[in-house]
């Protein structure tokens, strides 16, 4: 890091030379740490990003393992492969200048794009995007495939959507290419992408293939069942829907249960094959495009709209629909319409109705002026007239066979309207229960999926209460068991070191106190003192214990028995009382030479089967806690299980009655339908018709046609 904060003087290659490295806001450049390796982001003076990748481990193969991959990555046509899933690297023996030392670097290009699982949380309901995400994942296994080529851990942290939702795969670091053929792996790819079986001999073309079937069968169960997601795949954890305790311990896996038990068939034939490799050699492994097709989902299907008689009315609502009659005034109506000419030839009816609509109008001002009527009536005489005048008219105009069909036309539509009110409420009333429906639906299965997790989180809580209750239970079983080899040891040893004091007291009980004769200063007197006070062997007494004493300078000397009592001899003063407790020291020590110095065999397989009987006991127990353990975790397996399996049927068992509601309902609102649209069209029909009557058939209309005659 405190290199890369001069460019220009720990790099050679051009492009980072003159480039500017990403700064974190206070630590100088950014770094992203990785297992044996740190990288750094640096934009080249062109605009192109790069990743430069330094180690921070020390490989002797680094060079040519990266050198190969680099060559074959930079020979793919880009043209023969399904999408751009490759990206460049480049392998720089010198890559950065370190304290005076040049470390090789790996320079790659910077790629832009959502990790898988991101991309999935984002479109987990989009089933066609999942689908597609599918088969691109497929075709990016199957041009590898093609090529001998494997990614070596390949997972979703190294599974990049690019915008255009192509793939891209990243991190090289364990990659295989023919020009490594016969070398070993550098690492064995993350663990809940990797079958049990992998191991580092697997190096090699196949070693991706179990990592694929994971990966397509987790991409195809979603796209299948968009809740698997939301049941199985946890927002902290690194994997999908299956992880490594899945694949070590698939008996008691929910996922698995799931899976091979769901509704849809071709989910079910496809977790079956993924779950078969399992127990497989990883390196026998079939590629996946020996998989079945990812489940499709079937579309909501639309009956047929129902037949339409030749009226332009459904079939389904004749009978319930005024038709228009065929009357004389029906047809005129149409042929009105039609033409849009409005009245035709006057009749004597009319120019008479003309006639005394005028003559009605000026006979009260006449008769006024000839003074045949009162001024005084002349206002009432005017408005009865008027009146009458207008009736005749209004009556002559509506009695008008032009006039009539309209009017007939606008009945039968109005009519149709009416008839039409019914089924309009009832495809609005469908439109409601559809609704309700999808919602009741998406609620329950909201809380079906949420009894699921609570279902999975109750099985780890009861199965990590059981181990930590066996753990307690069998660690201090484990502690003592362990103990067991230093305890037996410390017995033996304890056991010698009994037989050595049995051996020294037994060589000094056969020595007499007479033998004390032959050392200076004791004679008979002196040993008949010490007999007398009960010390007749070398046995008798194990010490001297020395007072100070009171009147003179010399020290007062007691004996300790064997009993442990102190006794003071008359006539054993310090002097002899040391020579007493050198013979005794001098005895002891010749008698732990000729002490055996082991134990016999009767009684070492004695306390060593005393230990092994130990052993056995706490073993046993271990074994019995275990088993106790193993058959409650059963236990609980098989009773949650049971119930995602119950939760999960009860769940398909809802959707598909939810499906078939949902259809009855669509064809039903399909039918009724062409009543709303019907009924839109007959409203409209019938303002038009009104509007039209009105413009065509009016008073002042029918006034001009008197008088014109058109």
């Amino acid at each position: 890091m405190e290199a890369l904060q001069n460019p220009t003087l720990c790099f050679e290659d051009p492009d980072l030379k003159y480039g500017t490295v990403q700064q974190s806001p206070v630590l100088g450049p950014k770094v992203i740490s990785g297992n044996f390796a740190s990288v750094f982001s640096i934009a080249a003076p062109g605009g192109q990003r790069y990743a430069l990748k330094c180690f921070t481990r020390d490989s002797s193969t680094l060079e040519a393992r990266y050198q190969a991959i680099s060559k074959q990555i930079a020979s793919l046509k880009p043209g023969k492969l399904s999408q751009p899933w490759p990206v460049g690297i480049d392998y720089l023996p010198r890559g950065v200048l370190v304290a005076g030392h040049w470390y090789p670097a790996l320079k790659m290009a910077w790629v832009e794009g959502t990790s898988l699982i991101t991309w999935i949380d984002r479109n987990v309901r989009d089933t066609a995007a999942v689908l597609t995400m599918a088969e691109r994942f497929a075709a990016l296994v199957a041009d590898m495939e093609k090529l001998g080529l494997a990614h070596g851990d390949l997972q979703h942290g190294n599974l990049l959507v690019a915008a255009d939702g192509t793939l891209r795969l990243v991190d090289y670091d364990g990659m295989y290419v023919p020009a490594l053929k016969g070398r070993g792996a550098t690492e064995n790819g993350h663990r809940n992408y990797q079958s049990p079986a992998r191991t580092s001999a697997d190096f090699g073309p196949t070693m991706d293939r179990f990592s694929a079937w994971v990966i397509y069968l987790s991409l195809a169960a979603i796209a299948a069942d968009p809740s698997l997601w939301d049941q199985l795949h946890d927002e902290q954890g690194e994997f999908l829907i299956l992880k490594e305790d899945d694949f070590e311990e698939p008996r008691s896996s929910p996922a698995w249960s799931l899976l091979l038990t769901h509704a849809d068939p071709d989910l079910r034939t496809l977790a079956a094959q993924t779950h078969g490799h399992l127990a497989a050699a990883a390196c026998s492994v079939p590629p996946l495009s020996t998989a079945g097709a990812i489940p499709k989902p079937i579309p909501a299907q639309r009956p047929a709209p129902a037949a339409t008689a030749q009226s332009g009315t459904p079939a389904w609502l004749a009978g319930h629909v005024p038709q228009p009659q065929s009357t004389p005034a029906a047809s005129s109506a149409s042929t009105v319409a039609a033409s849009g000419t409005g009245f035709t030839r006057r009749h004597p009816a009319d120019v008479l109705s003309g006639v005394f609509a005028l003559a009605g109008s000026f006979a009260p001002a006449t008769l006024t002026g000839v003074s045949v009527l009162p001024n005084g009536y002349a206002a009432a005489a005017q408005l009865g007239a008027l009146l009458l005048s207008g009736g005749a008219l209004h009556s002559t105009r509506r009695s008008r066979p032009e006039a009539k069909a309209s009017k007939a036309r606008m009945r039968a539509l109005q009519q149709q309207v009416d008839a039409l009110q019914d089924p309009v409420a009832e495809a609005q009333k469908i439109h409601q229960e559809i609704e309700a429906l999808s919602a009741a639906g998406a609620s329950r299965d909201t809380r079906i999926n949420q009894q699921i997790k609570n279902l999975q989180t109750e099985l780890r809580d009861e199965q990590a209460r059981i181990t930590v209750t066996l753990n307690k239970e069998t660690g201090s079983l484990r502690t003592k068991l362990s103990g067991l080899s230093t305890r037996e040891q410390k017995q033996l040893d304890t056991a010698l070191a009994s037989a050595v004091r049995a051996h020294v007291q037994d060589r000094l009980r056969r020595t007499p106190i007479q033998d004390v004769k032959k050392l200076s200063n004791m004679g008979s007197g002196t040993v008949a003192t010490l007999i007398a006070a009960g010390i007749r062997t070398a046995a008798d007494f194990t010490g001297v214990r020395y007072v100070q004493g009171a009147r003179y300078a010399n020290r007062d000397a007691y004996l300790i028995l064997a009993n442990g009592q102190q006794v003071k001899i008359p006539g054993v003063a310090e002097v002899r009382a040391a020579t007493l407790e050198n013979w005794r020291a001098a005895l002891e020590q010749r008698a732990r030479k000729s002490a055996p110095t082991s134990l016999g065999a009767q009684e070492r397989t004695a306390i060593r089967q005393q230990f092994a009987a130990q052993k056995k006991k706490y073993e046993t127990e271990i074994t019995q806690a275990e088993s106790v353990a193993r058959r409650k975790h059963d236990q609980v397996q098989q009773r949650i299980t049971t119930r995602l399996q119950q939760a999960n049927k009860e769940k398909q068992q809802q959707q598909t009655a939810t499906q078939h509601q949902r259809a009855v309902l669509h064809q039903r609102q399909s039918r009724l339908s062409d009543a709303t649209t019907i009924h839109a069209r007959l409203v409209t029909q019938l303002a038009v018709a009104t509007a039209d009557h009105r413009r065509t058939f009016g008073l002042r209309r029918y006034l001009r046609f008197i008088a014109t005659g058109h």
